[in-house]
């Protein structure tokens, strides 16, 4: 590599990572766009972790290890990483997942081609610990929508995928050490507010599912986390405190076609209803500039509320509340009615 500074830096953190290490390193080695530097943190991981990183480091100048003596967690792994970074661009890659040969390729040329983006996201498929295809994660839409999403989750769905600029994530102050997990959720919410989020809309990388995953493992405390972040996202735009069981609502509201159990629960539709009214005339001032192509923003978002109206009413096509079932019907069409005729005119609902 040369001494000219790269324009991407791959930054990854590994704790006792082993199992899936070398086929996430060589991932990235054998990526198209060849001219990037690959930072590593091994956060204190007692497996061989280190002496596989020492091996590849030793083969190819192109990685440089960061070794924590002890086990400081994702988040401040991911900051020493920043901190040591010099690309304008930076990939995340985390040591159990699988990069497709062109994803930093395609995402650097995104960024290169578009200055308003800051965060390059794609589409993922998941797999499971032996690299078999579990389905796809599609999470396309337009960049101006993005904003409306992270509101209720992480529509990114991942982490492992990004690539964004460095400058503005540094000015932000980097990751929030105050968040153990779902600290890339968190950047997004505060990202998204300084420039626009774009996703490609093609599969880049495969996101490793198995037992050992912090997903897996730590996932109470991973919810916690992201309701947490829901909670200061929907309290900062209506400027009001919410009670946590209208966050958790509003949240299921928008995960529940991916995991029914979250929807919420029938008898409180009109608490869900009012409380997104309110956002999405909150969401309107705070966020379309008069130069935005606002009508189309508008009818995507009222659109997909409807949409998740139709999802929620298919889930409870069995139970026995009609009333709920009438409120959510009306609820749908208020906001969706062309698709729920449709919906209709086909006998789907």
């Amino acid at each position: 590599m040369s001494n000219l500074a790269p324009k991407v830096s791959v930054v990854m953190s590994v704790y006792n990572g082993s199992r899936y290490l070398r086929q996430s390193i060589e991932s990235i080695l054998n990526q198209t766009r060849t001219d990037f530097e690959f930072v590593i943190v091994n956060d204190g991981s007692t497996d061989n972790s280190w002496e596989i990183l020492t091996e590849y480091a030793n083969l190819d100048r192109r990685i440089v290890l960061l070794d924590n003596k002890e086990n400081i967690g994702l988040t401040k792994s991911l900051n020493k990483g920043l901190a040591q970074a010099q690309g304008d661009y930076i990939a995340r890659q985390d040591a159990d997942d699988v990069s497709l040969p062109n994803r930093l390729e395609k995402q650097a040329t995104l960024l290169n081609e578009r200055a308003e983006i800051v965060l390059c996201s794609c589409d993922i498929e998941s797999i499971d610990g032996e690299g078999r295809p579990i389905h796809k994660i599609q999470r396309v839409c337009p960049p101006d929508i993005v904003a409306w999403y992270l509101l209720f989750y992480n529509h990114l769905a991942g982490h492992s995928q990004v690539m964004f600029r460095r400058k503005p994530v540094i000015e932000l102050g980097g990751y929030c050490e105050n968040y153990r997990y779902s600290q890339d959720y968190e950047l997004w919410c505060r990202l998204v507010k300084v420039g626009k989020i774009a996703i490609v809309s093609e599969i880049l990388l495969q996101q490793r599912f198995h037992q050992t995953s912090i997903s897996a493992q730590k996932s109470g405390e991973q919810e916690a986390c992201l309701l947490m972040q829901v909670e200061k996202n929907l309290e900062n735009i209506l400027n009001e405190a919410l009670e946590q069981n209208e966050v958790k609502e509003l949240h299921g509201f928008w995960i529940g076609h991916f995991w029914s159990a979250y929807f919420p629960d029938i008898k409180r539709v009109d608490i869900v209803q009012t409380r997104l009214k309110k956002i999405y005339r909150a969401f309107i001032k705070q966020y379309l500039s008069p130069n935005s192509p606002q009508p189309e923003i508008l009818s995507e978002i009222r659109n997909s509320i409807g949409q998740q109206y139709i999802y929620w009413l298919k889930d409870i096509k069995g139970k026995p509340d009609w009333s709920a079932k009438i409120k959510i019907f009306f609820y749908a069409c208020s906001w969706n009615p062309s698709r729920v005729l449709q919906l209709l005119s086909r006998k789907v609902l």
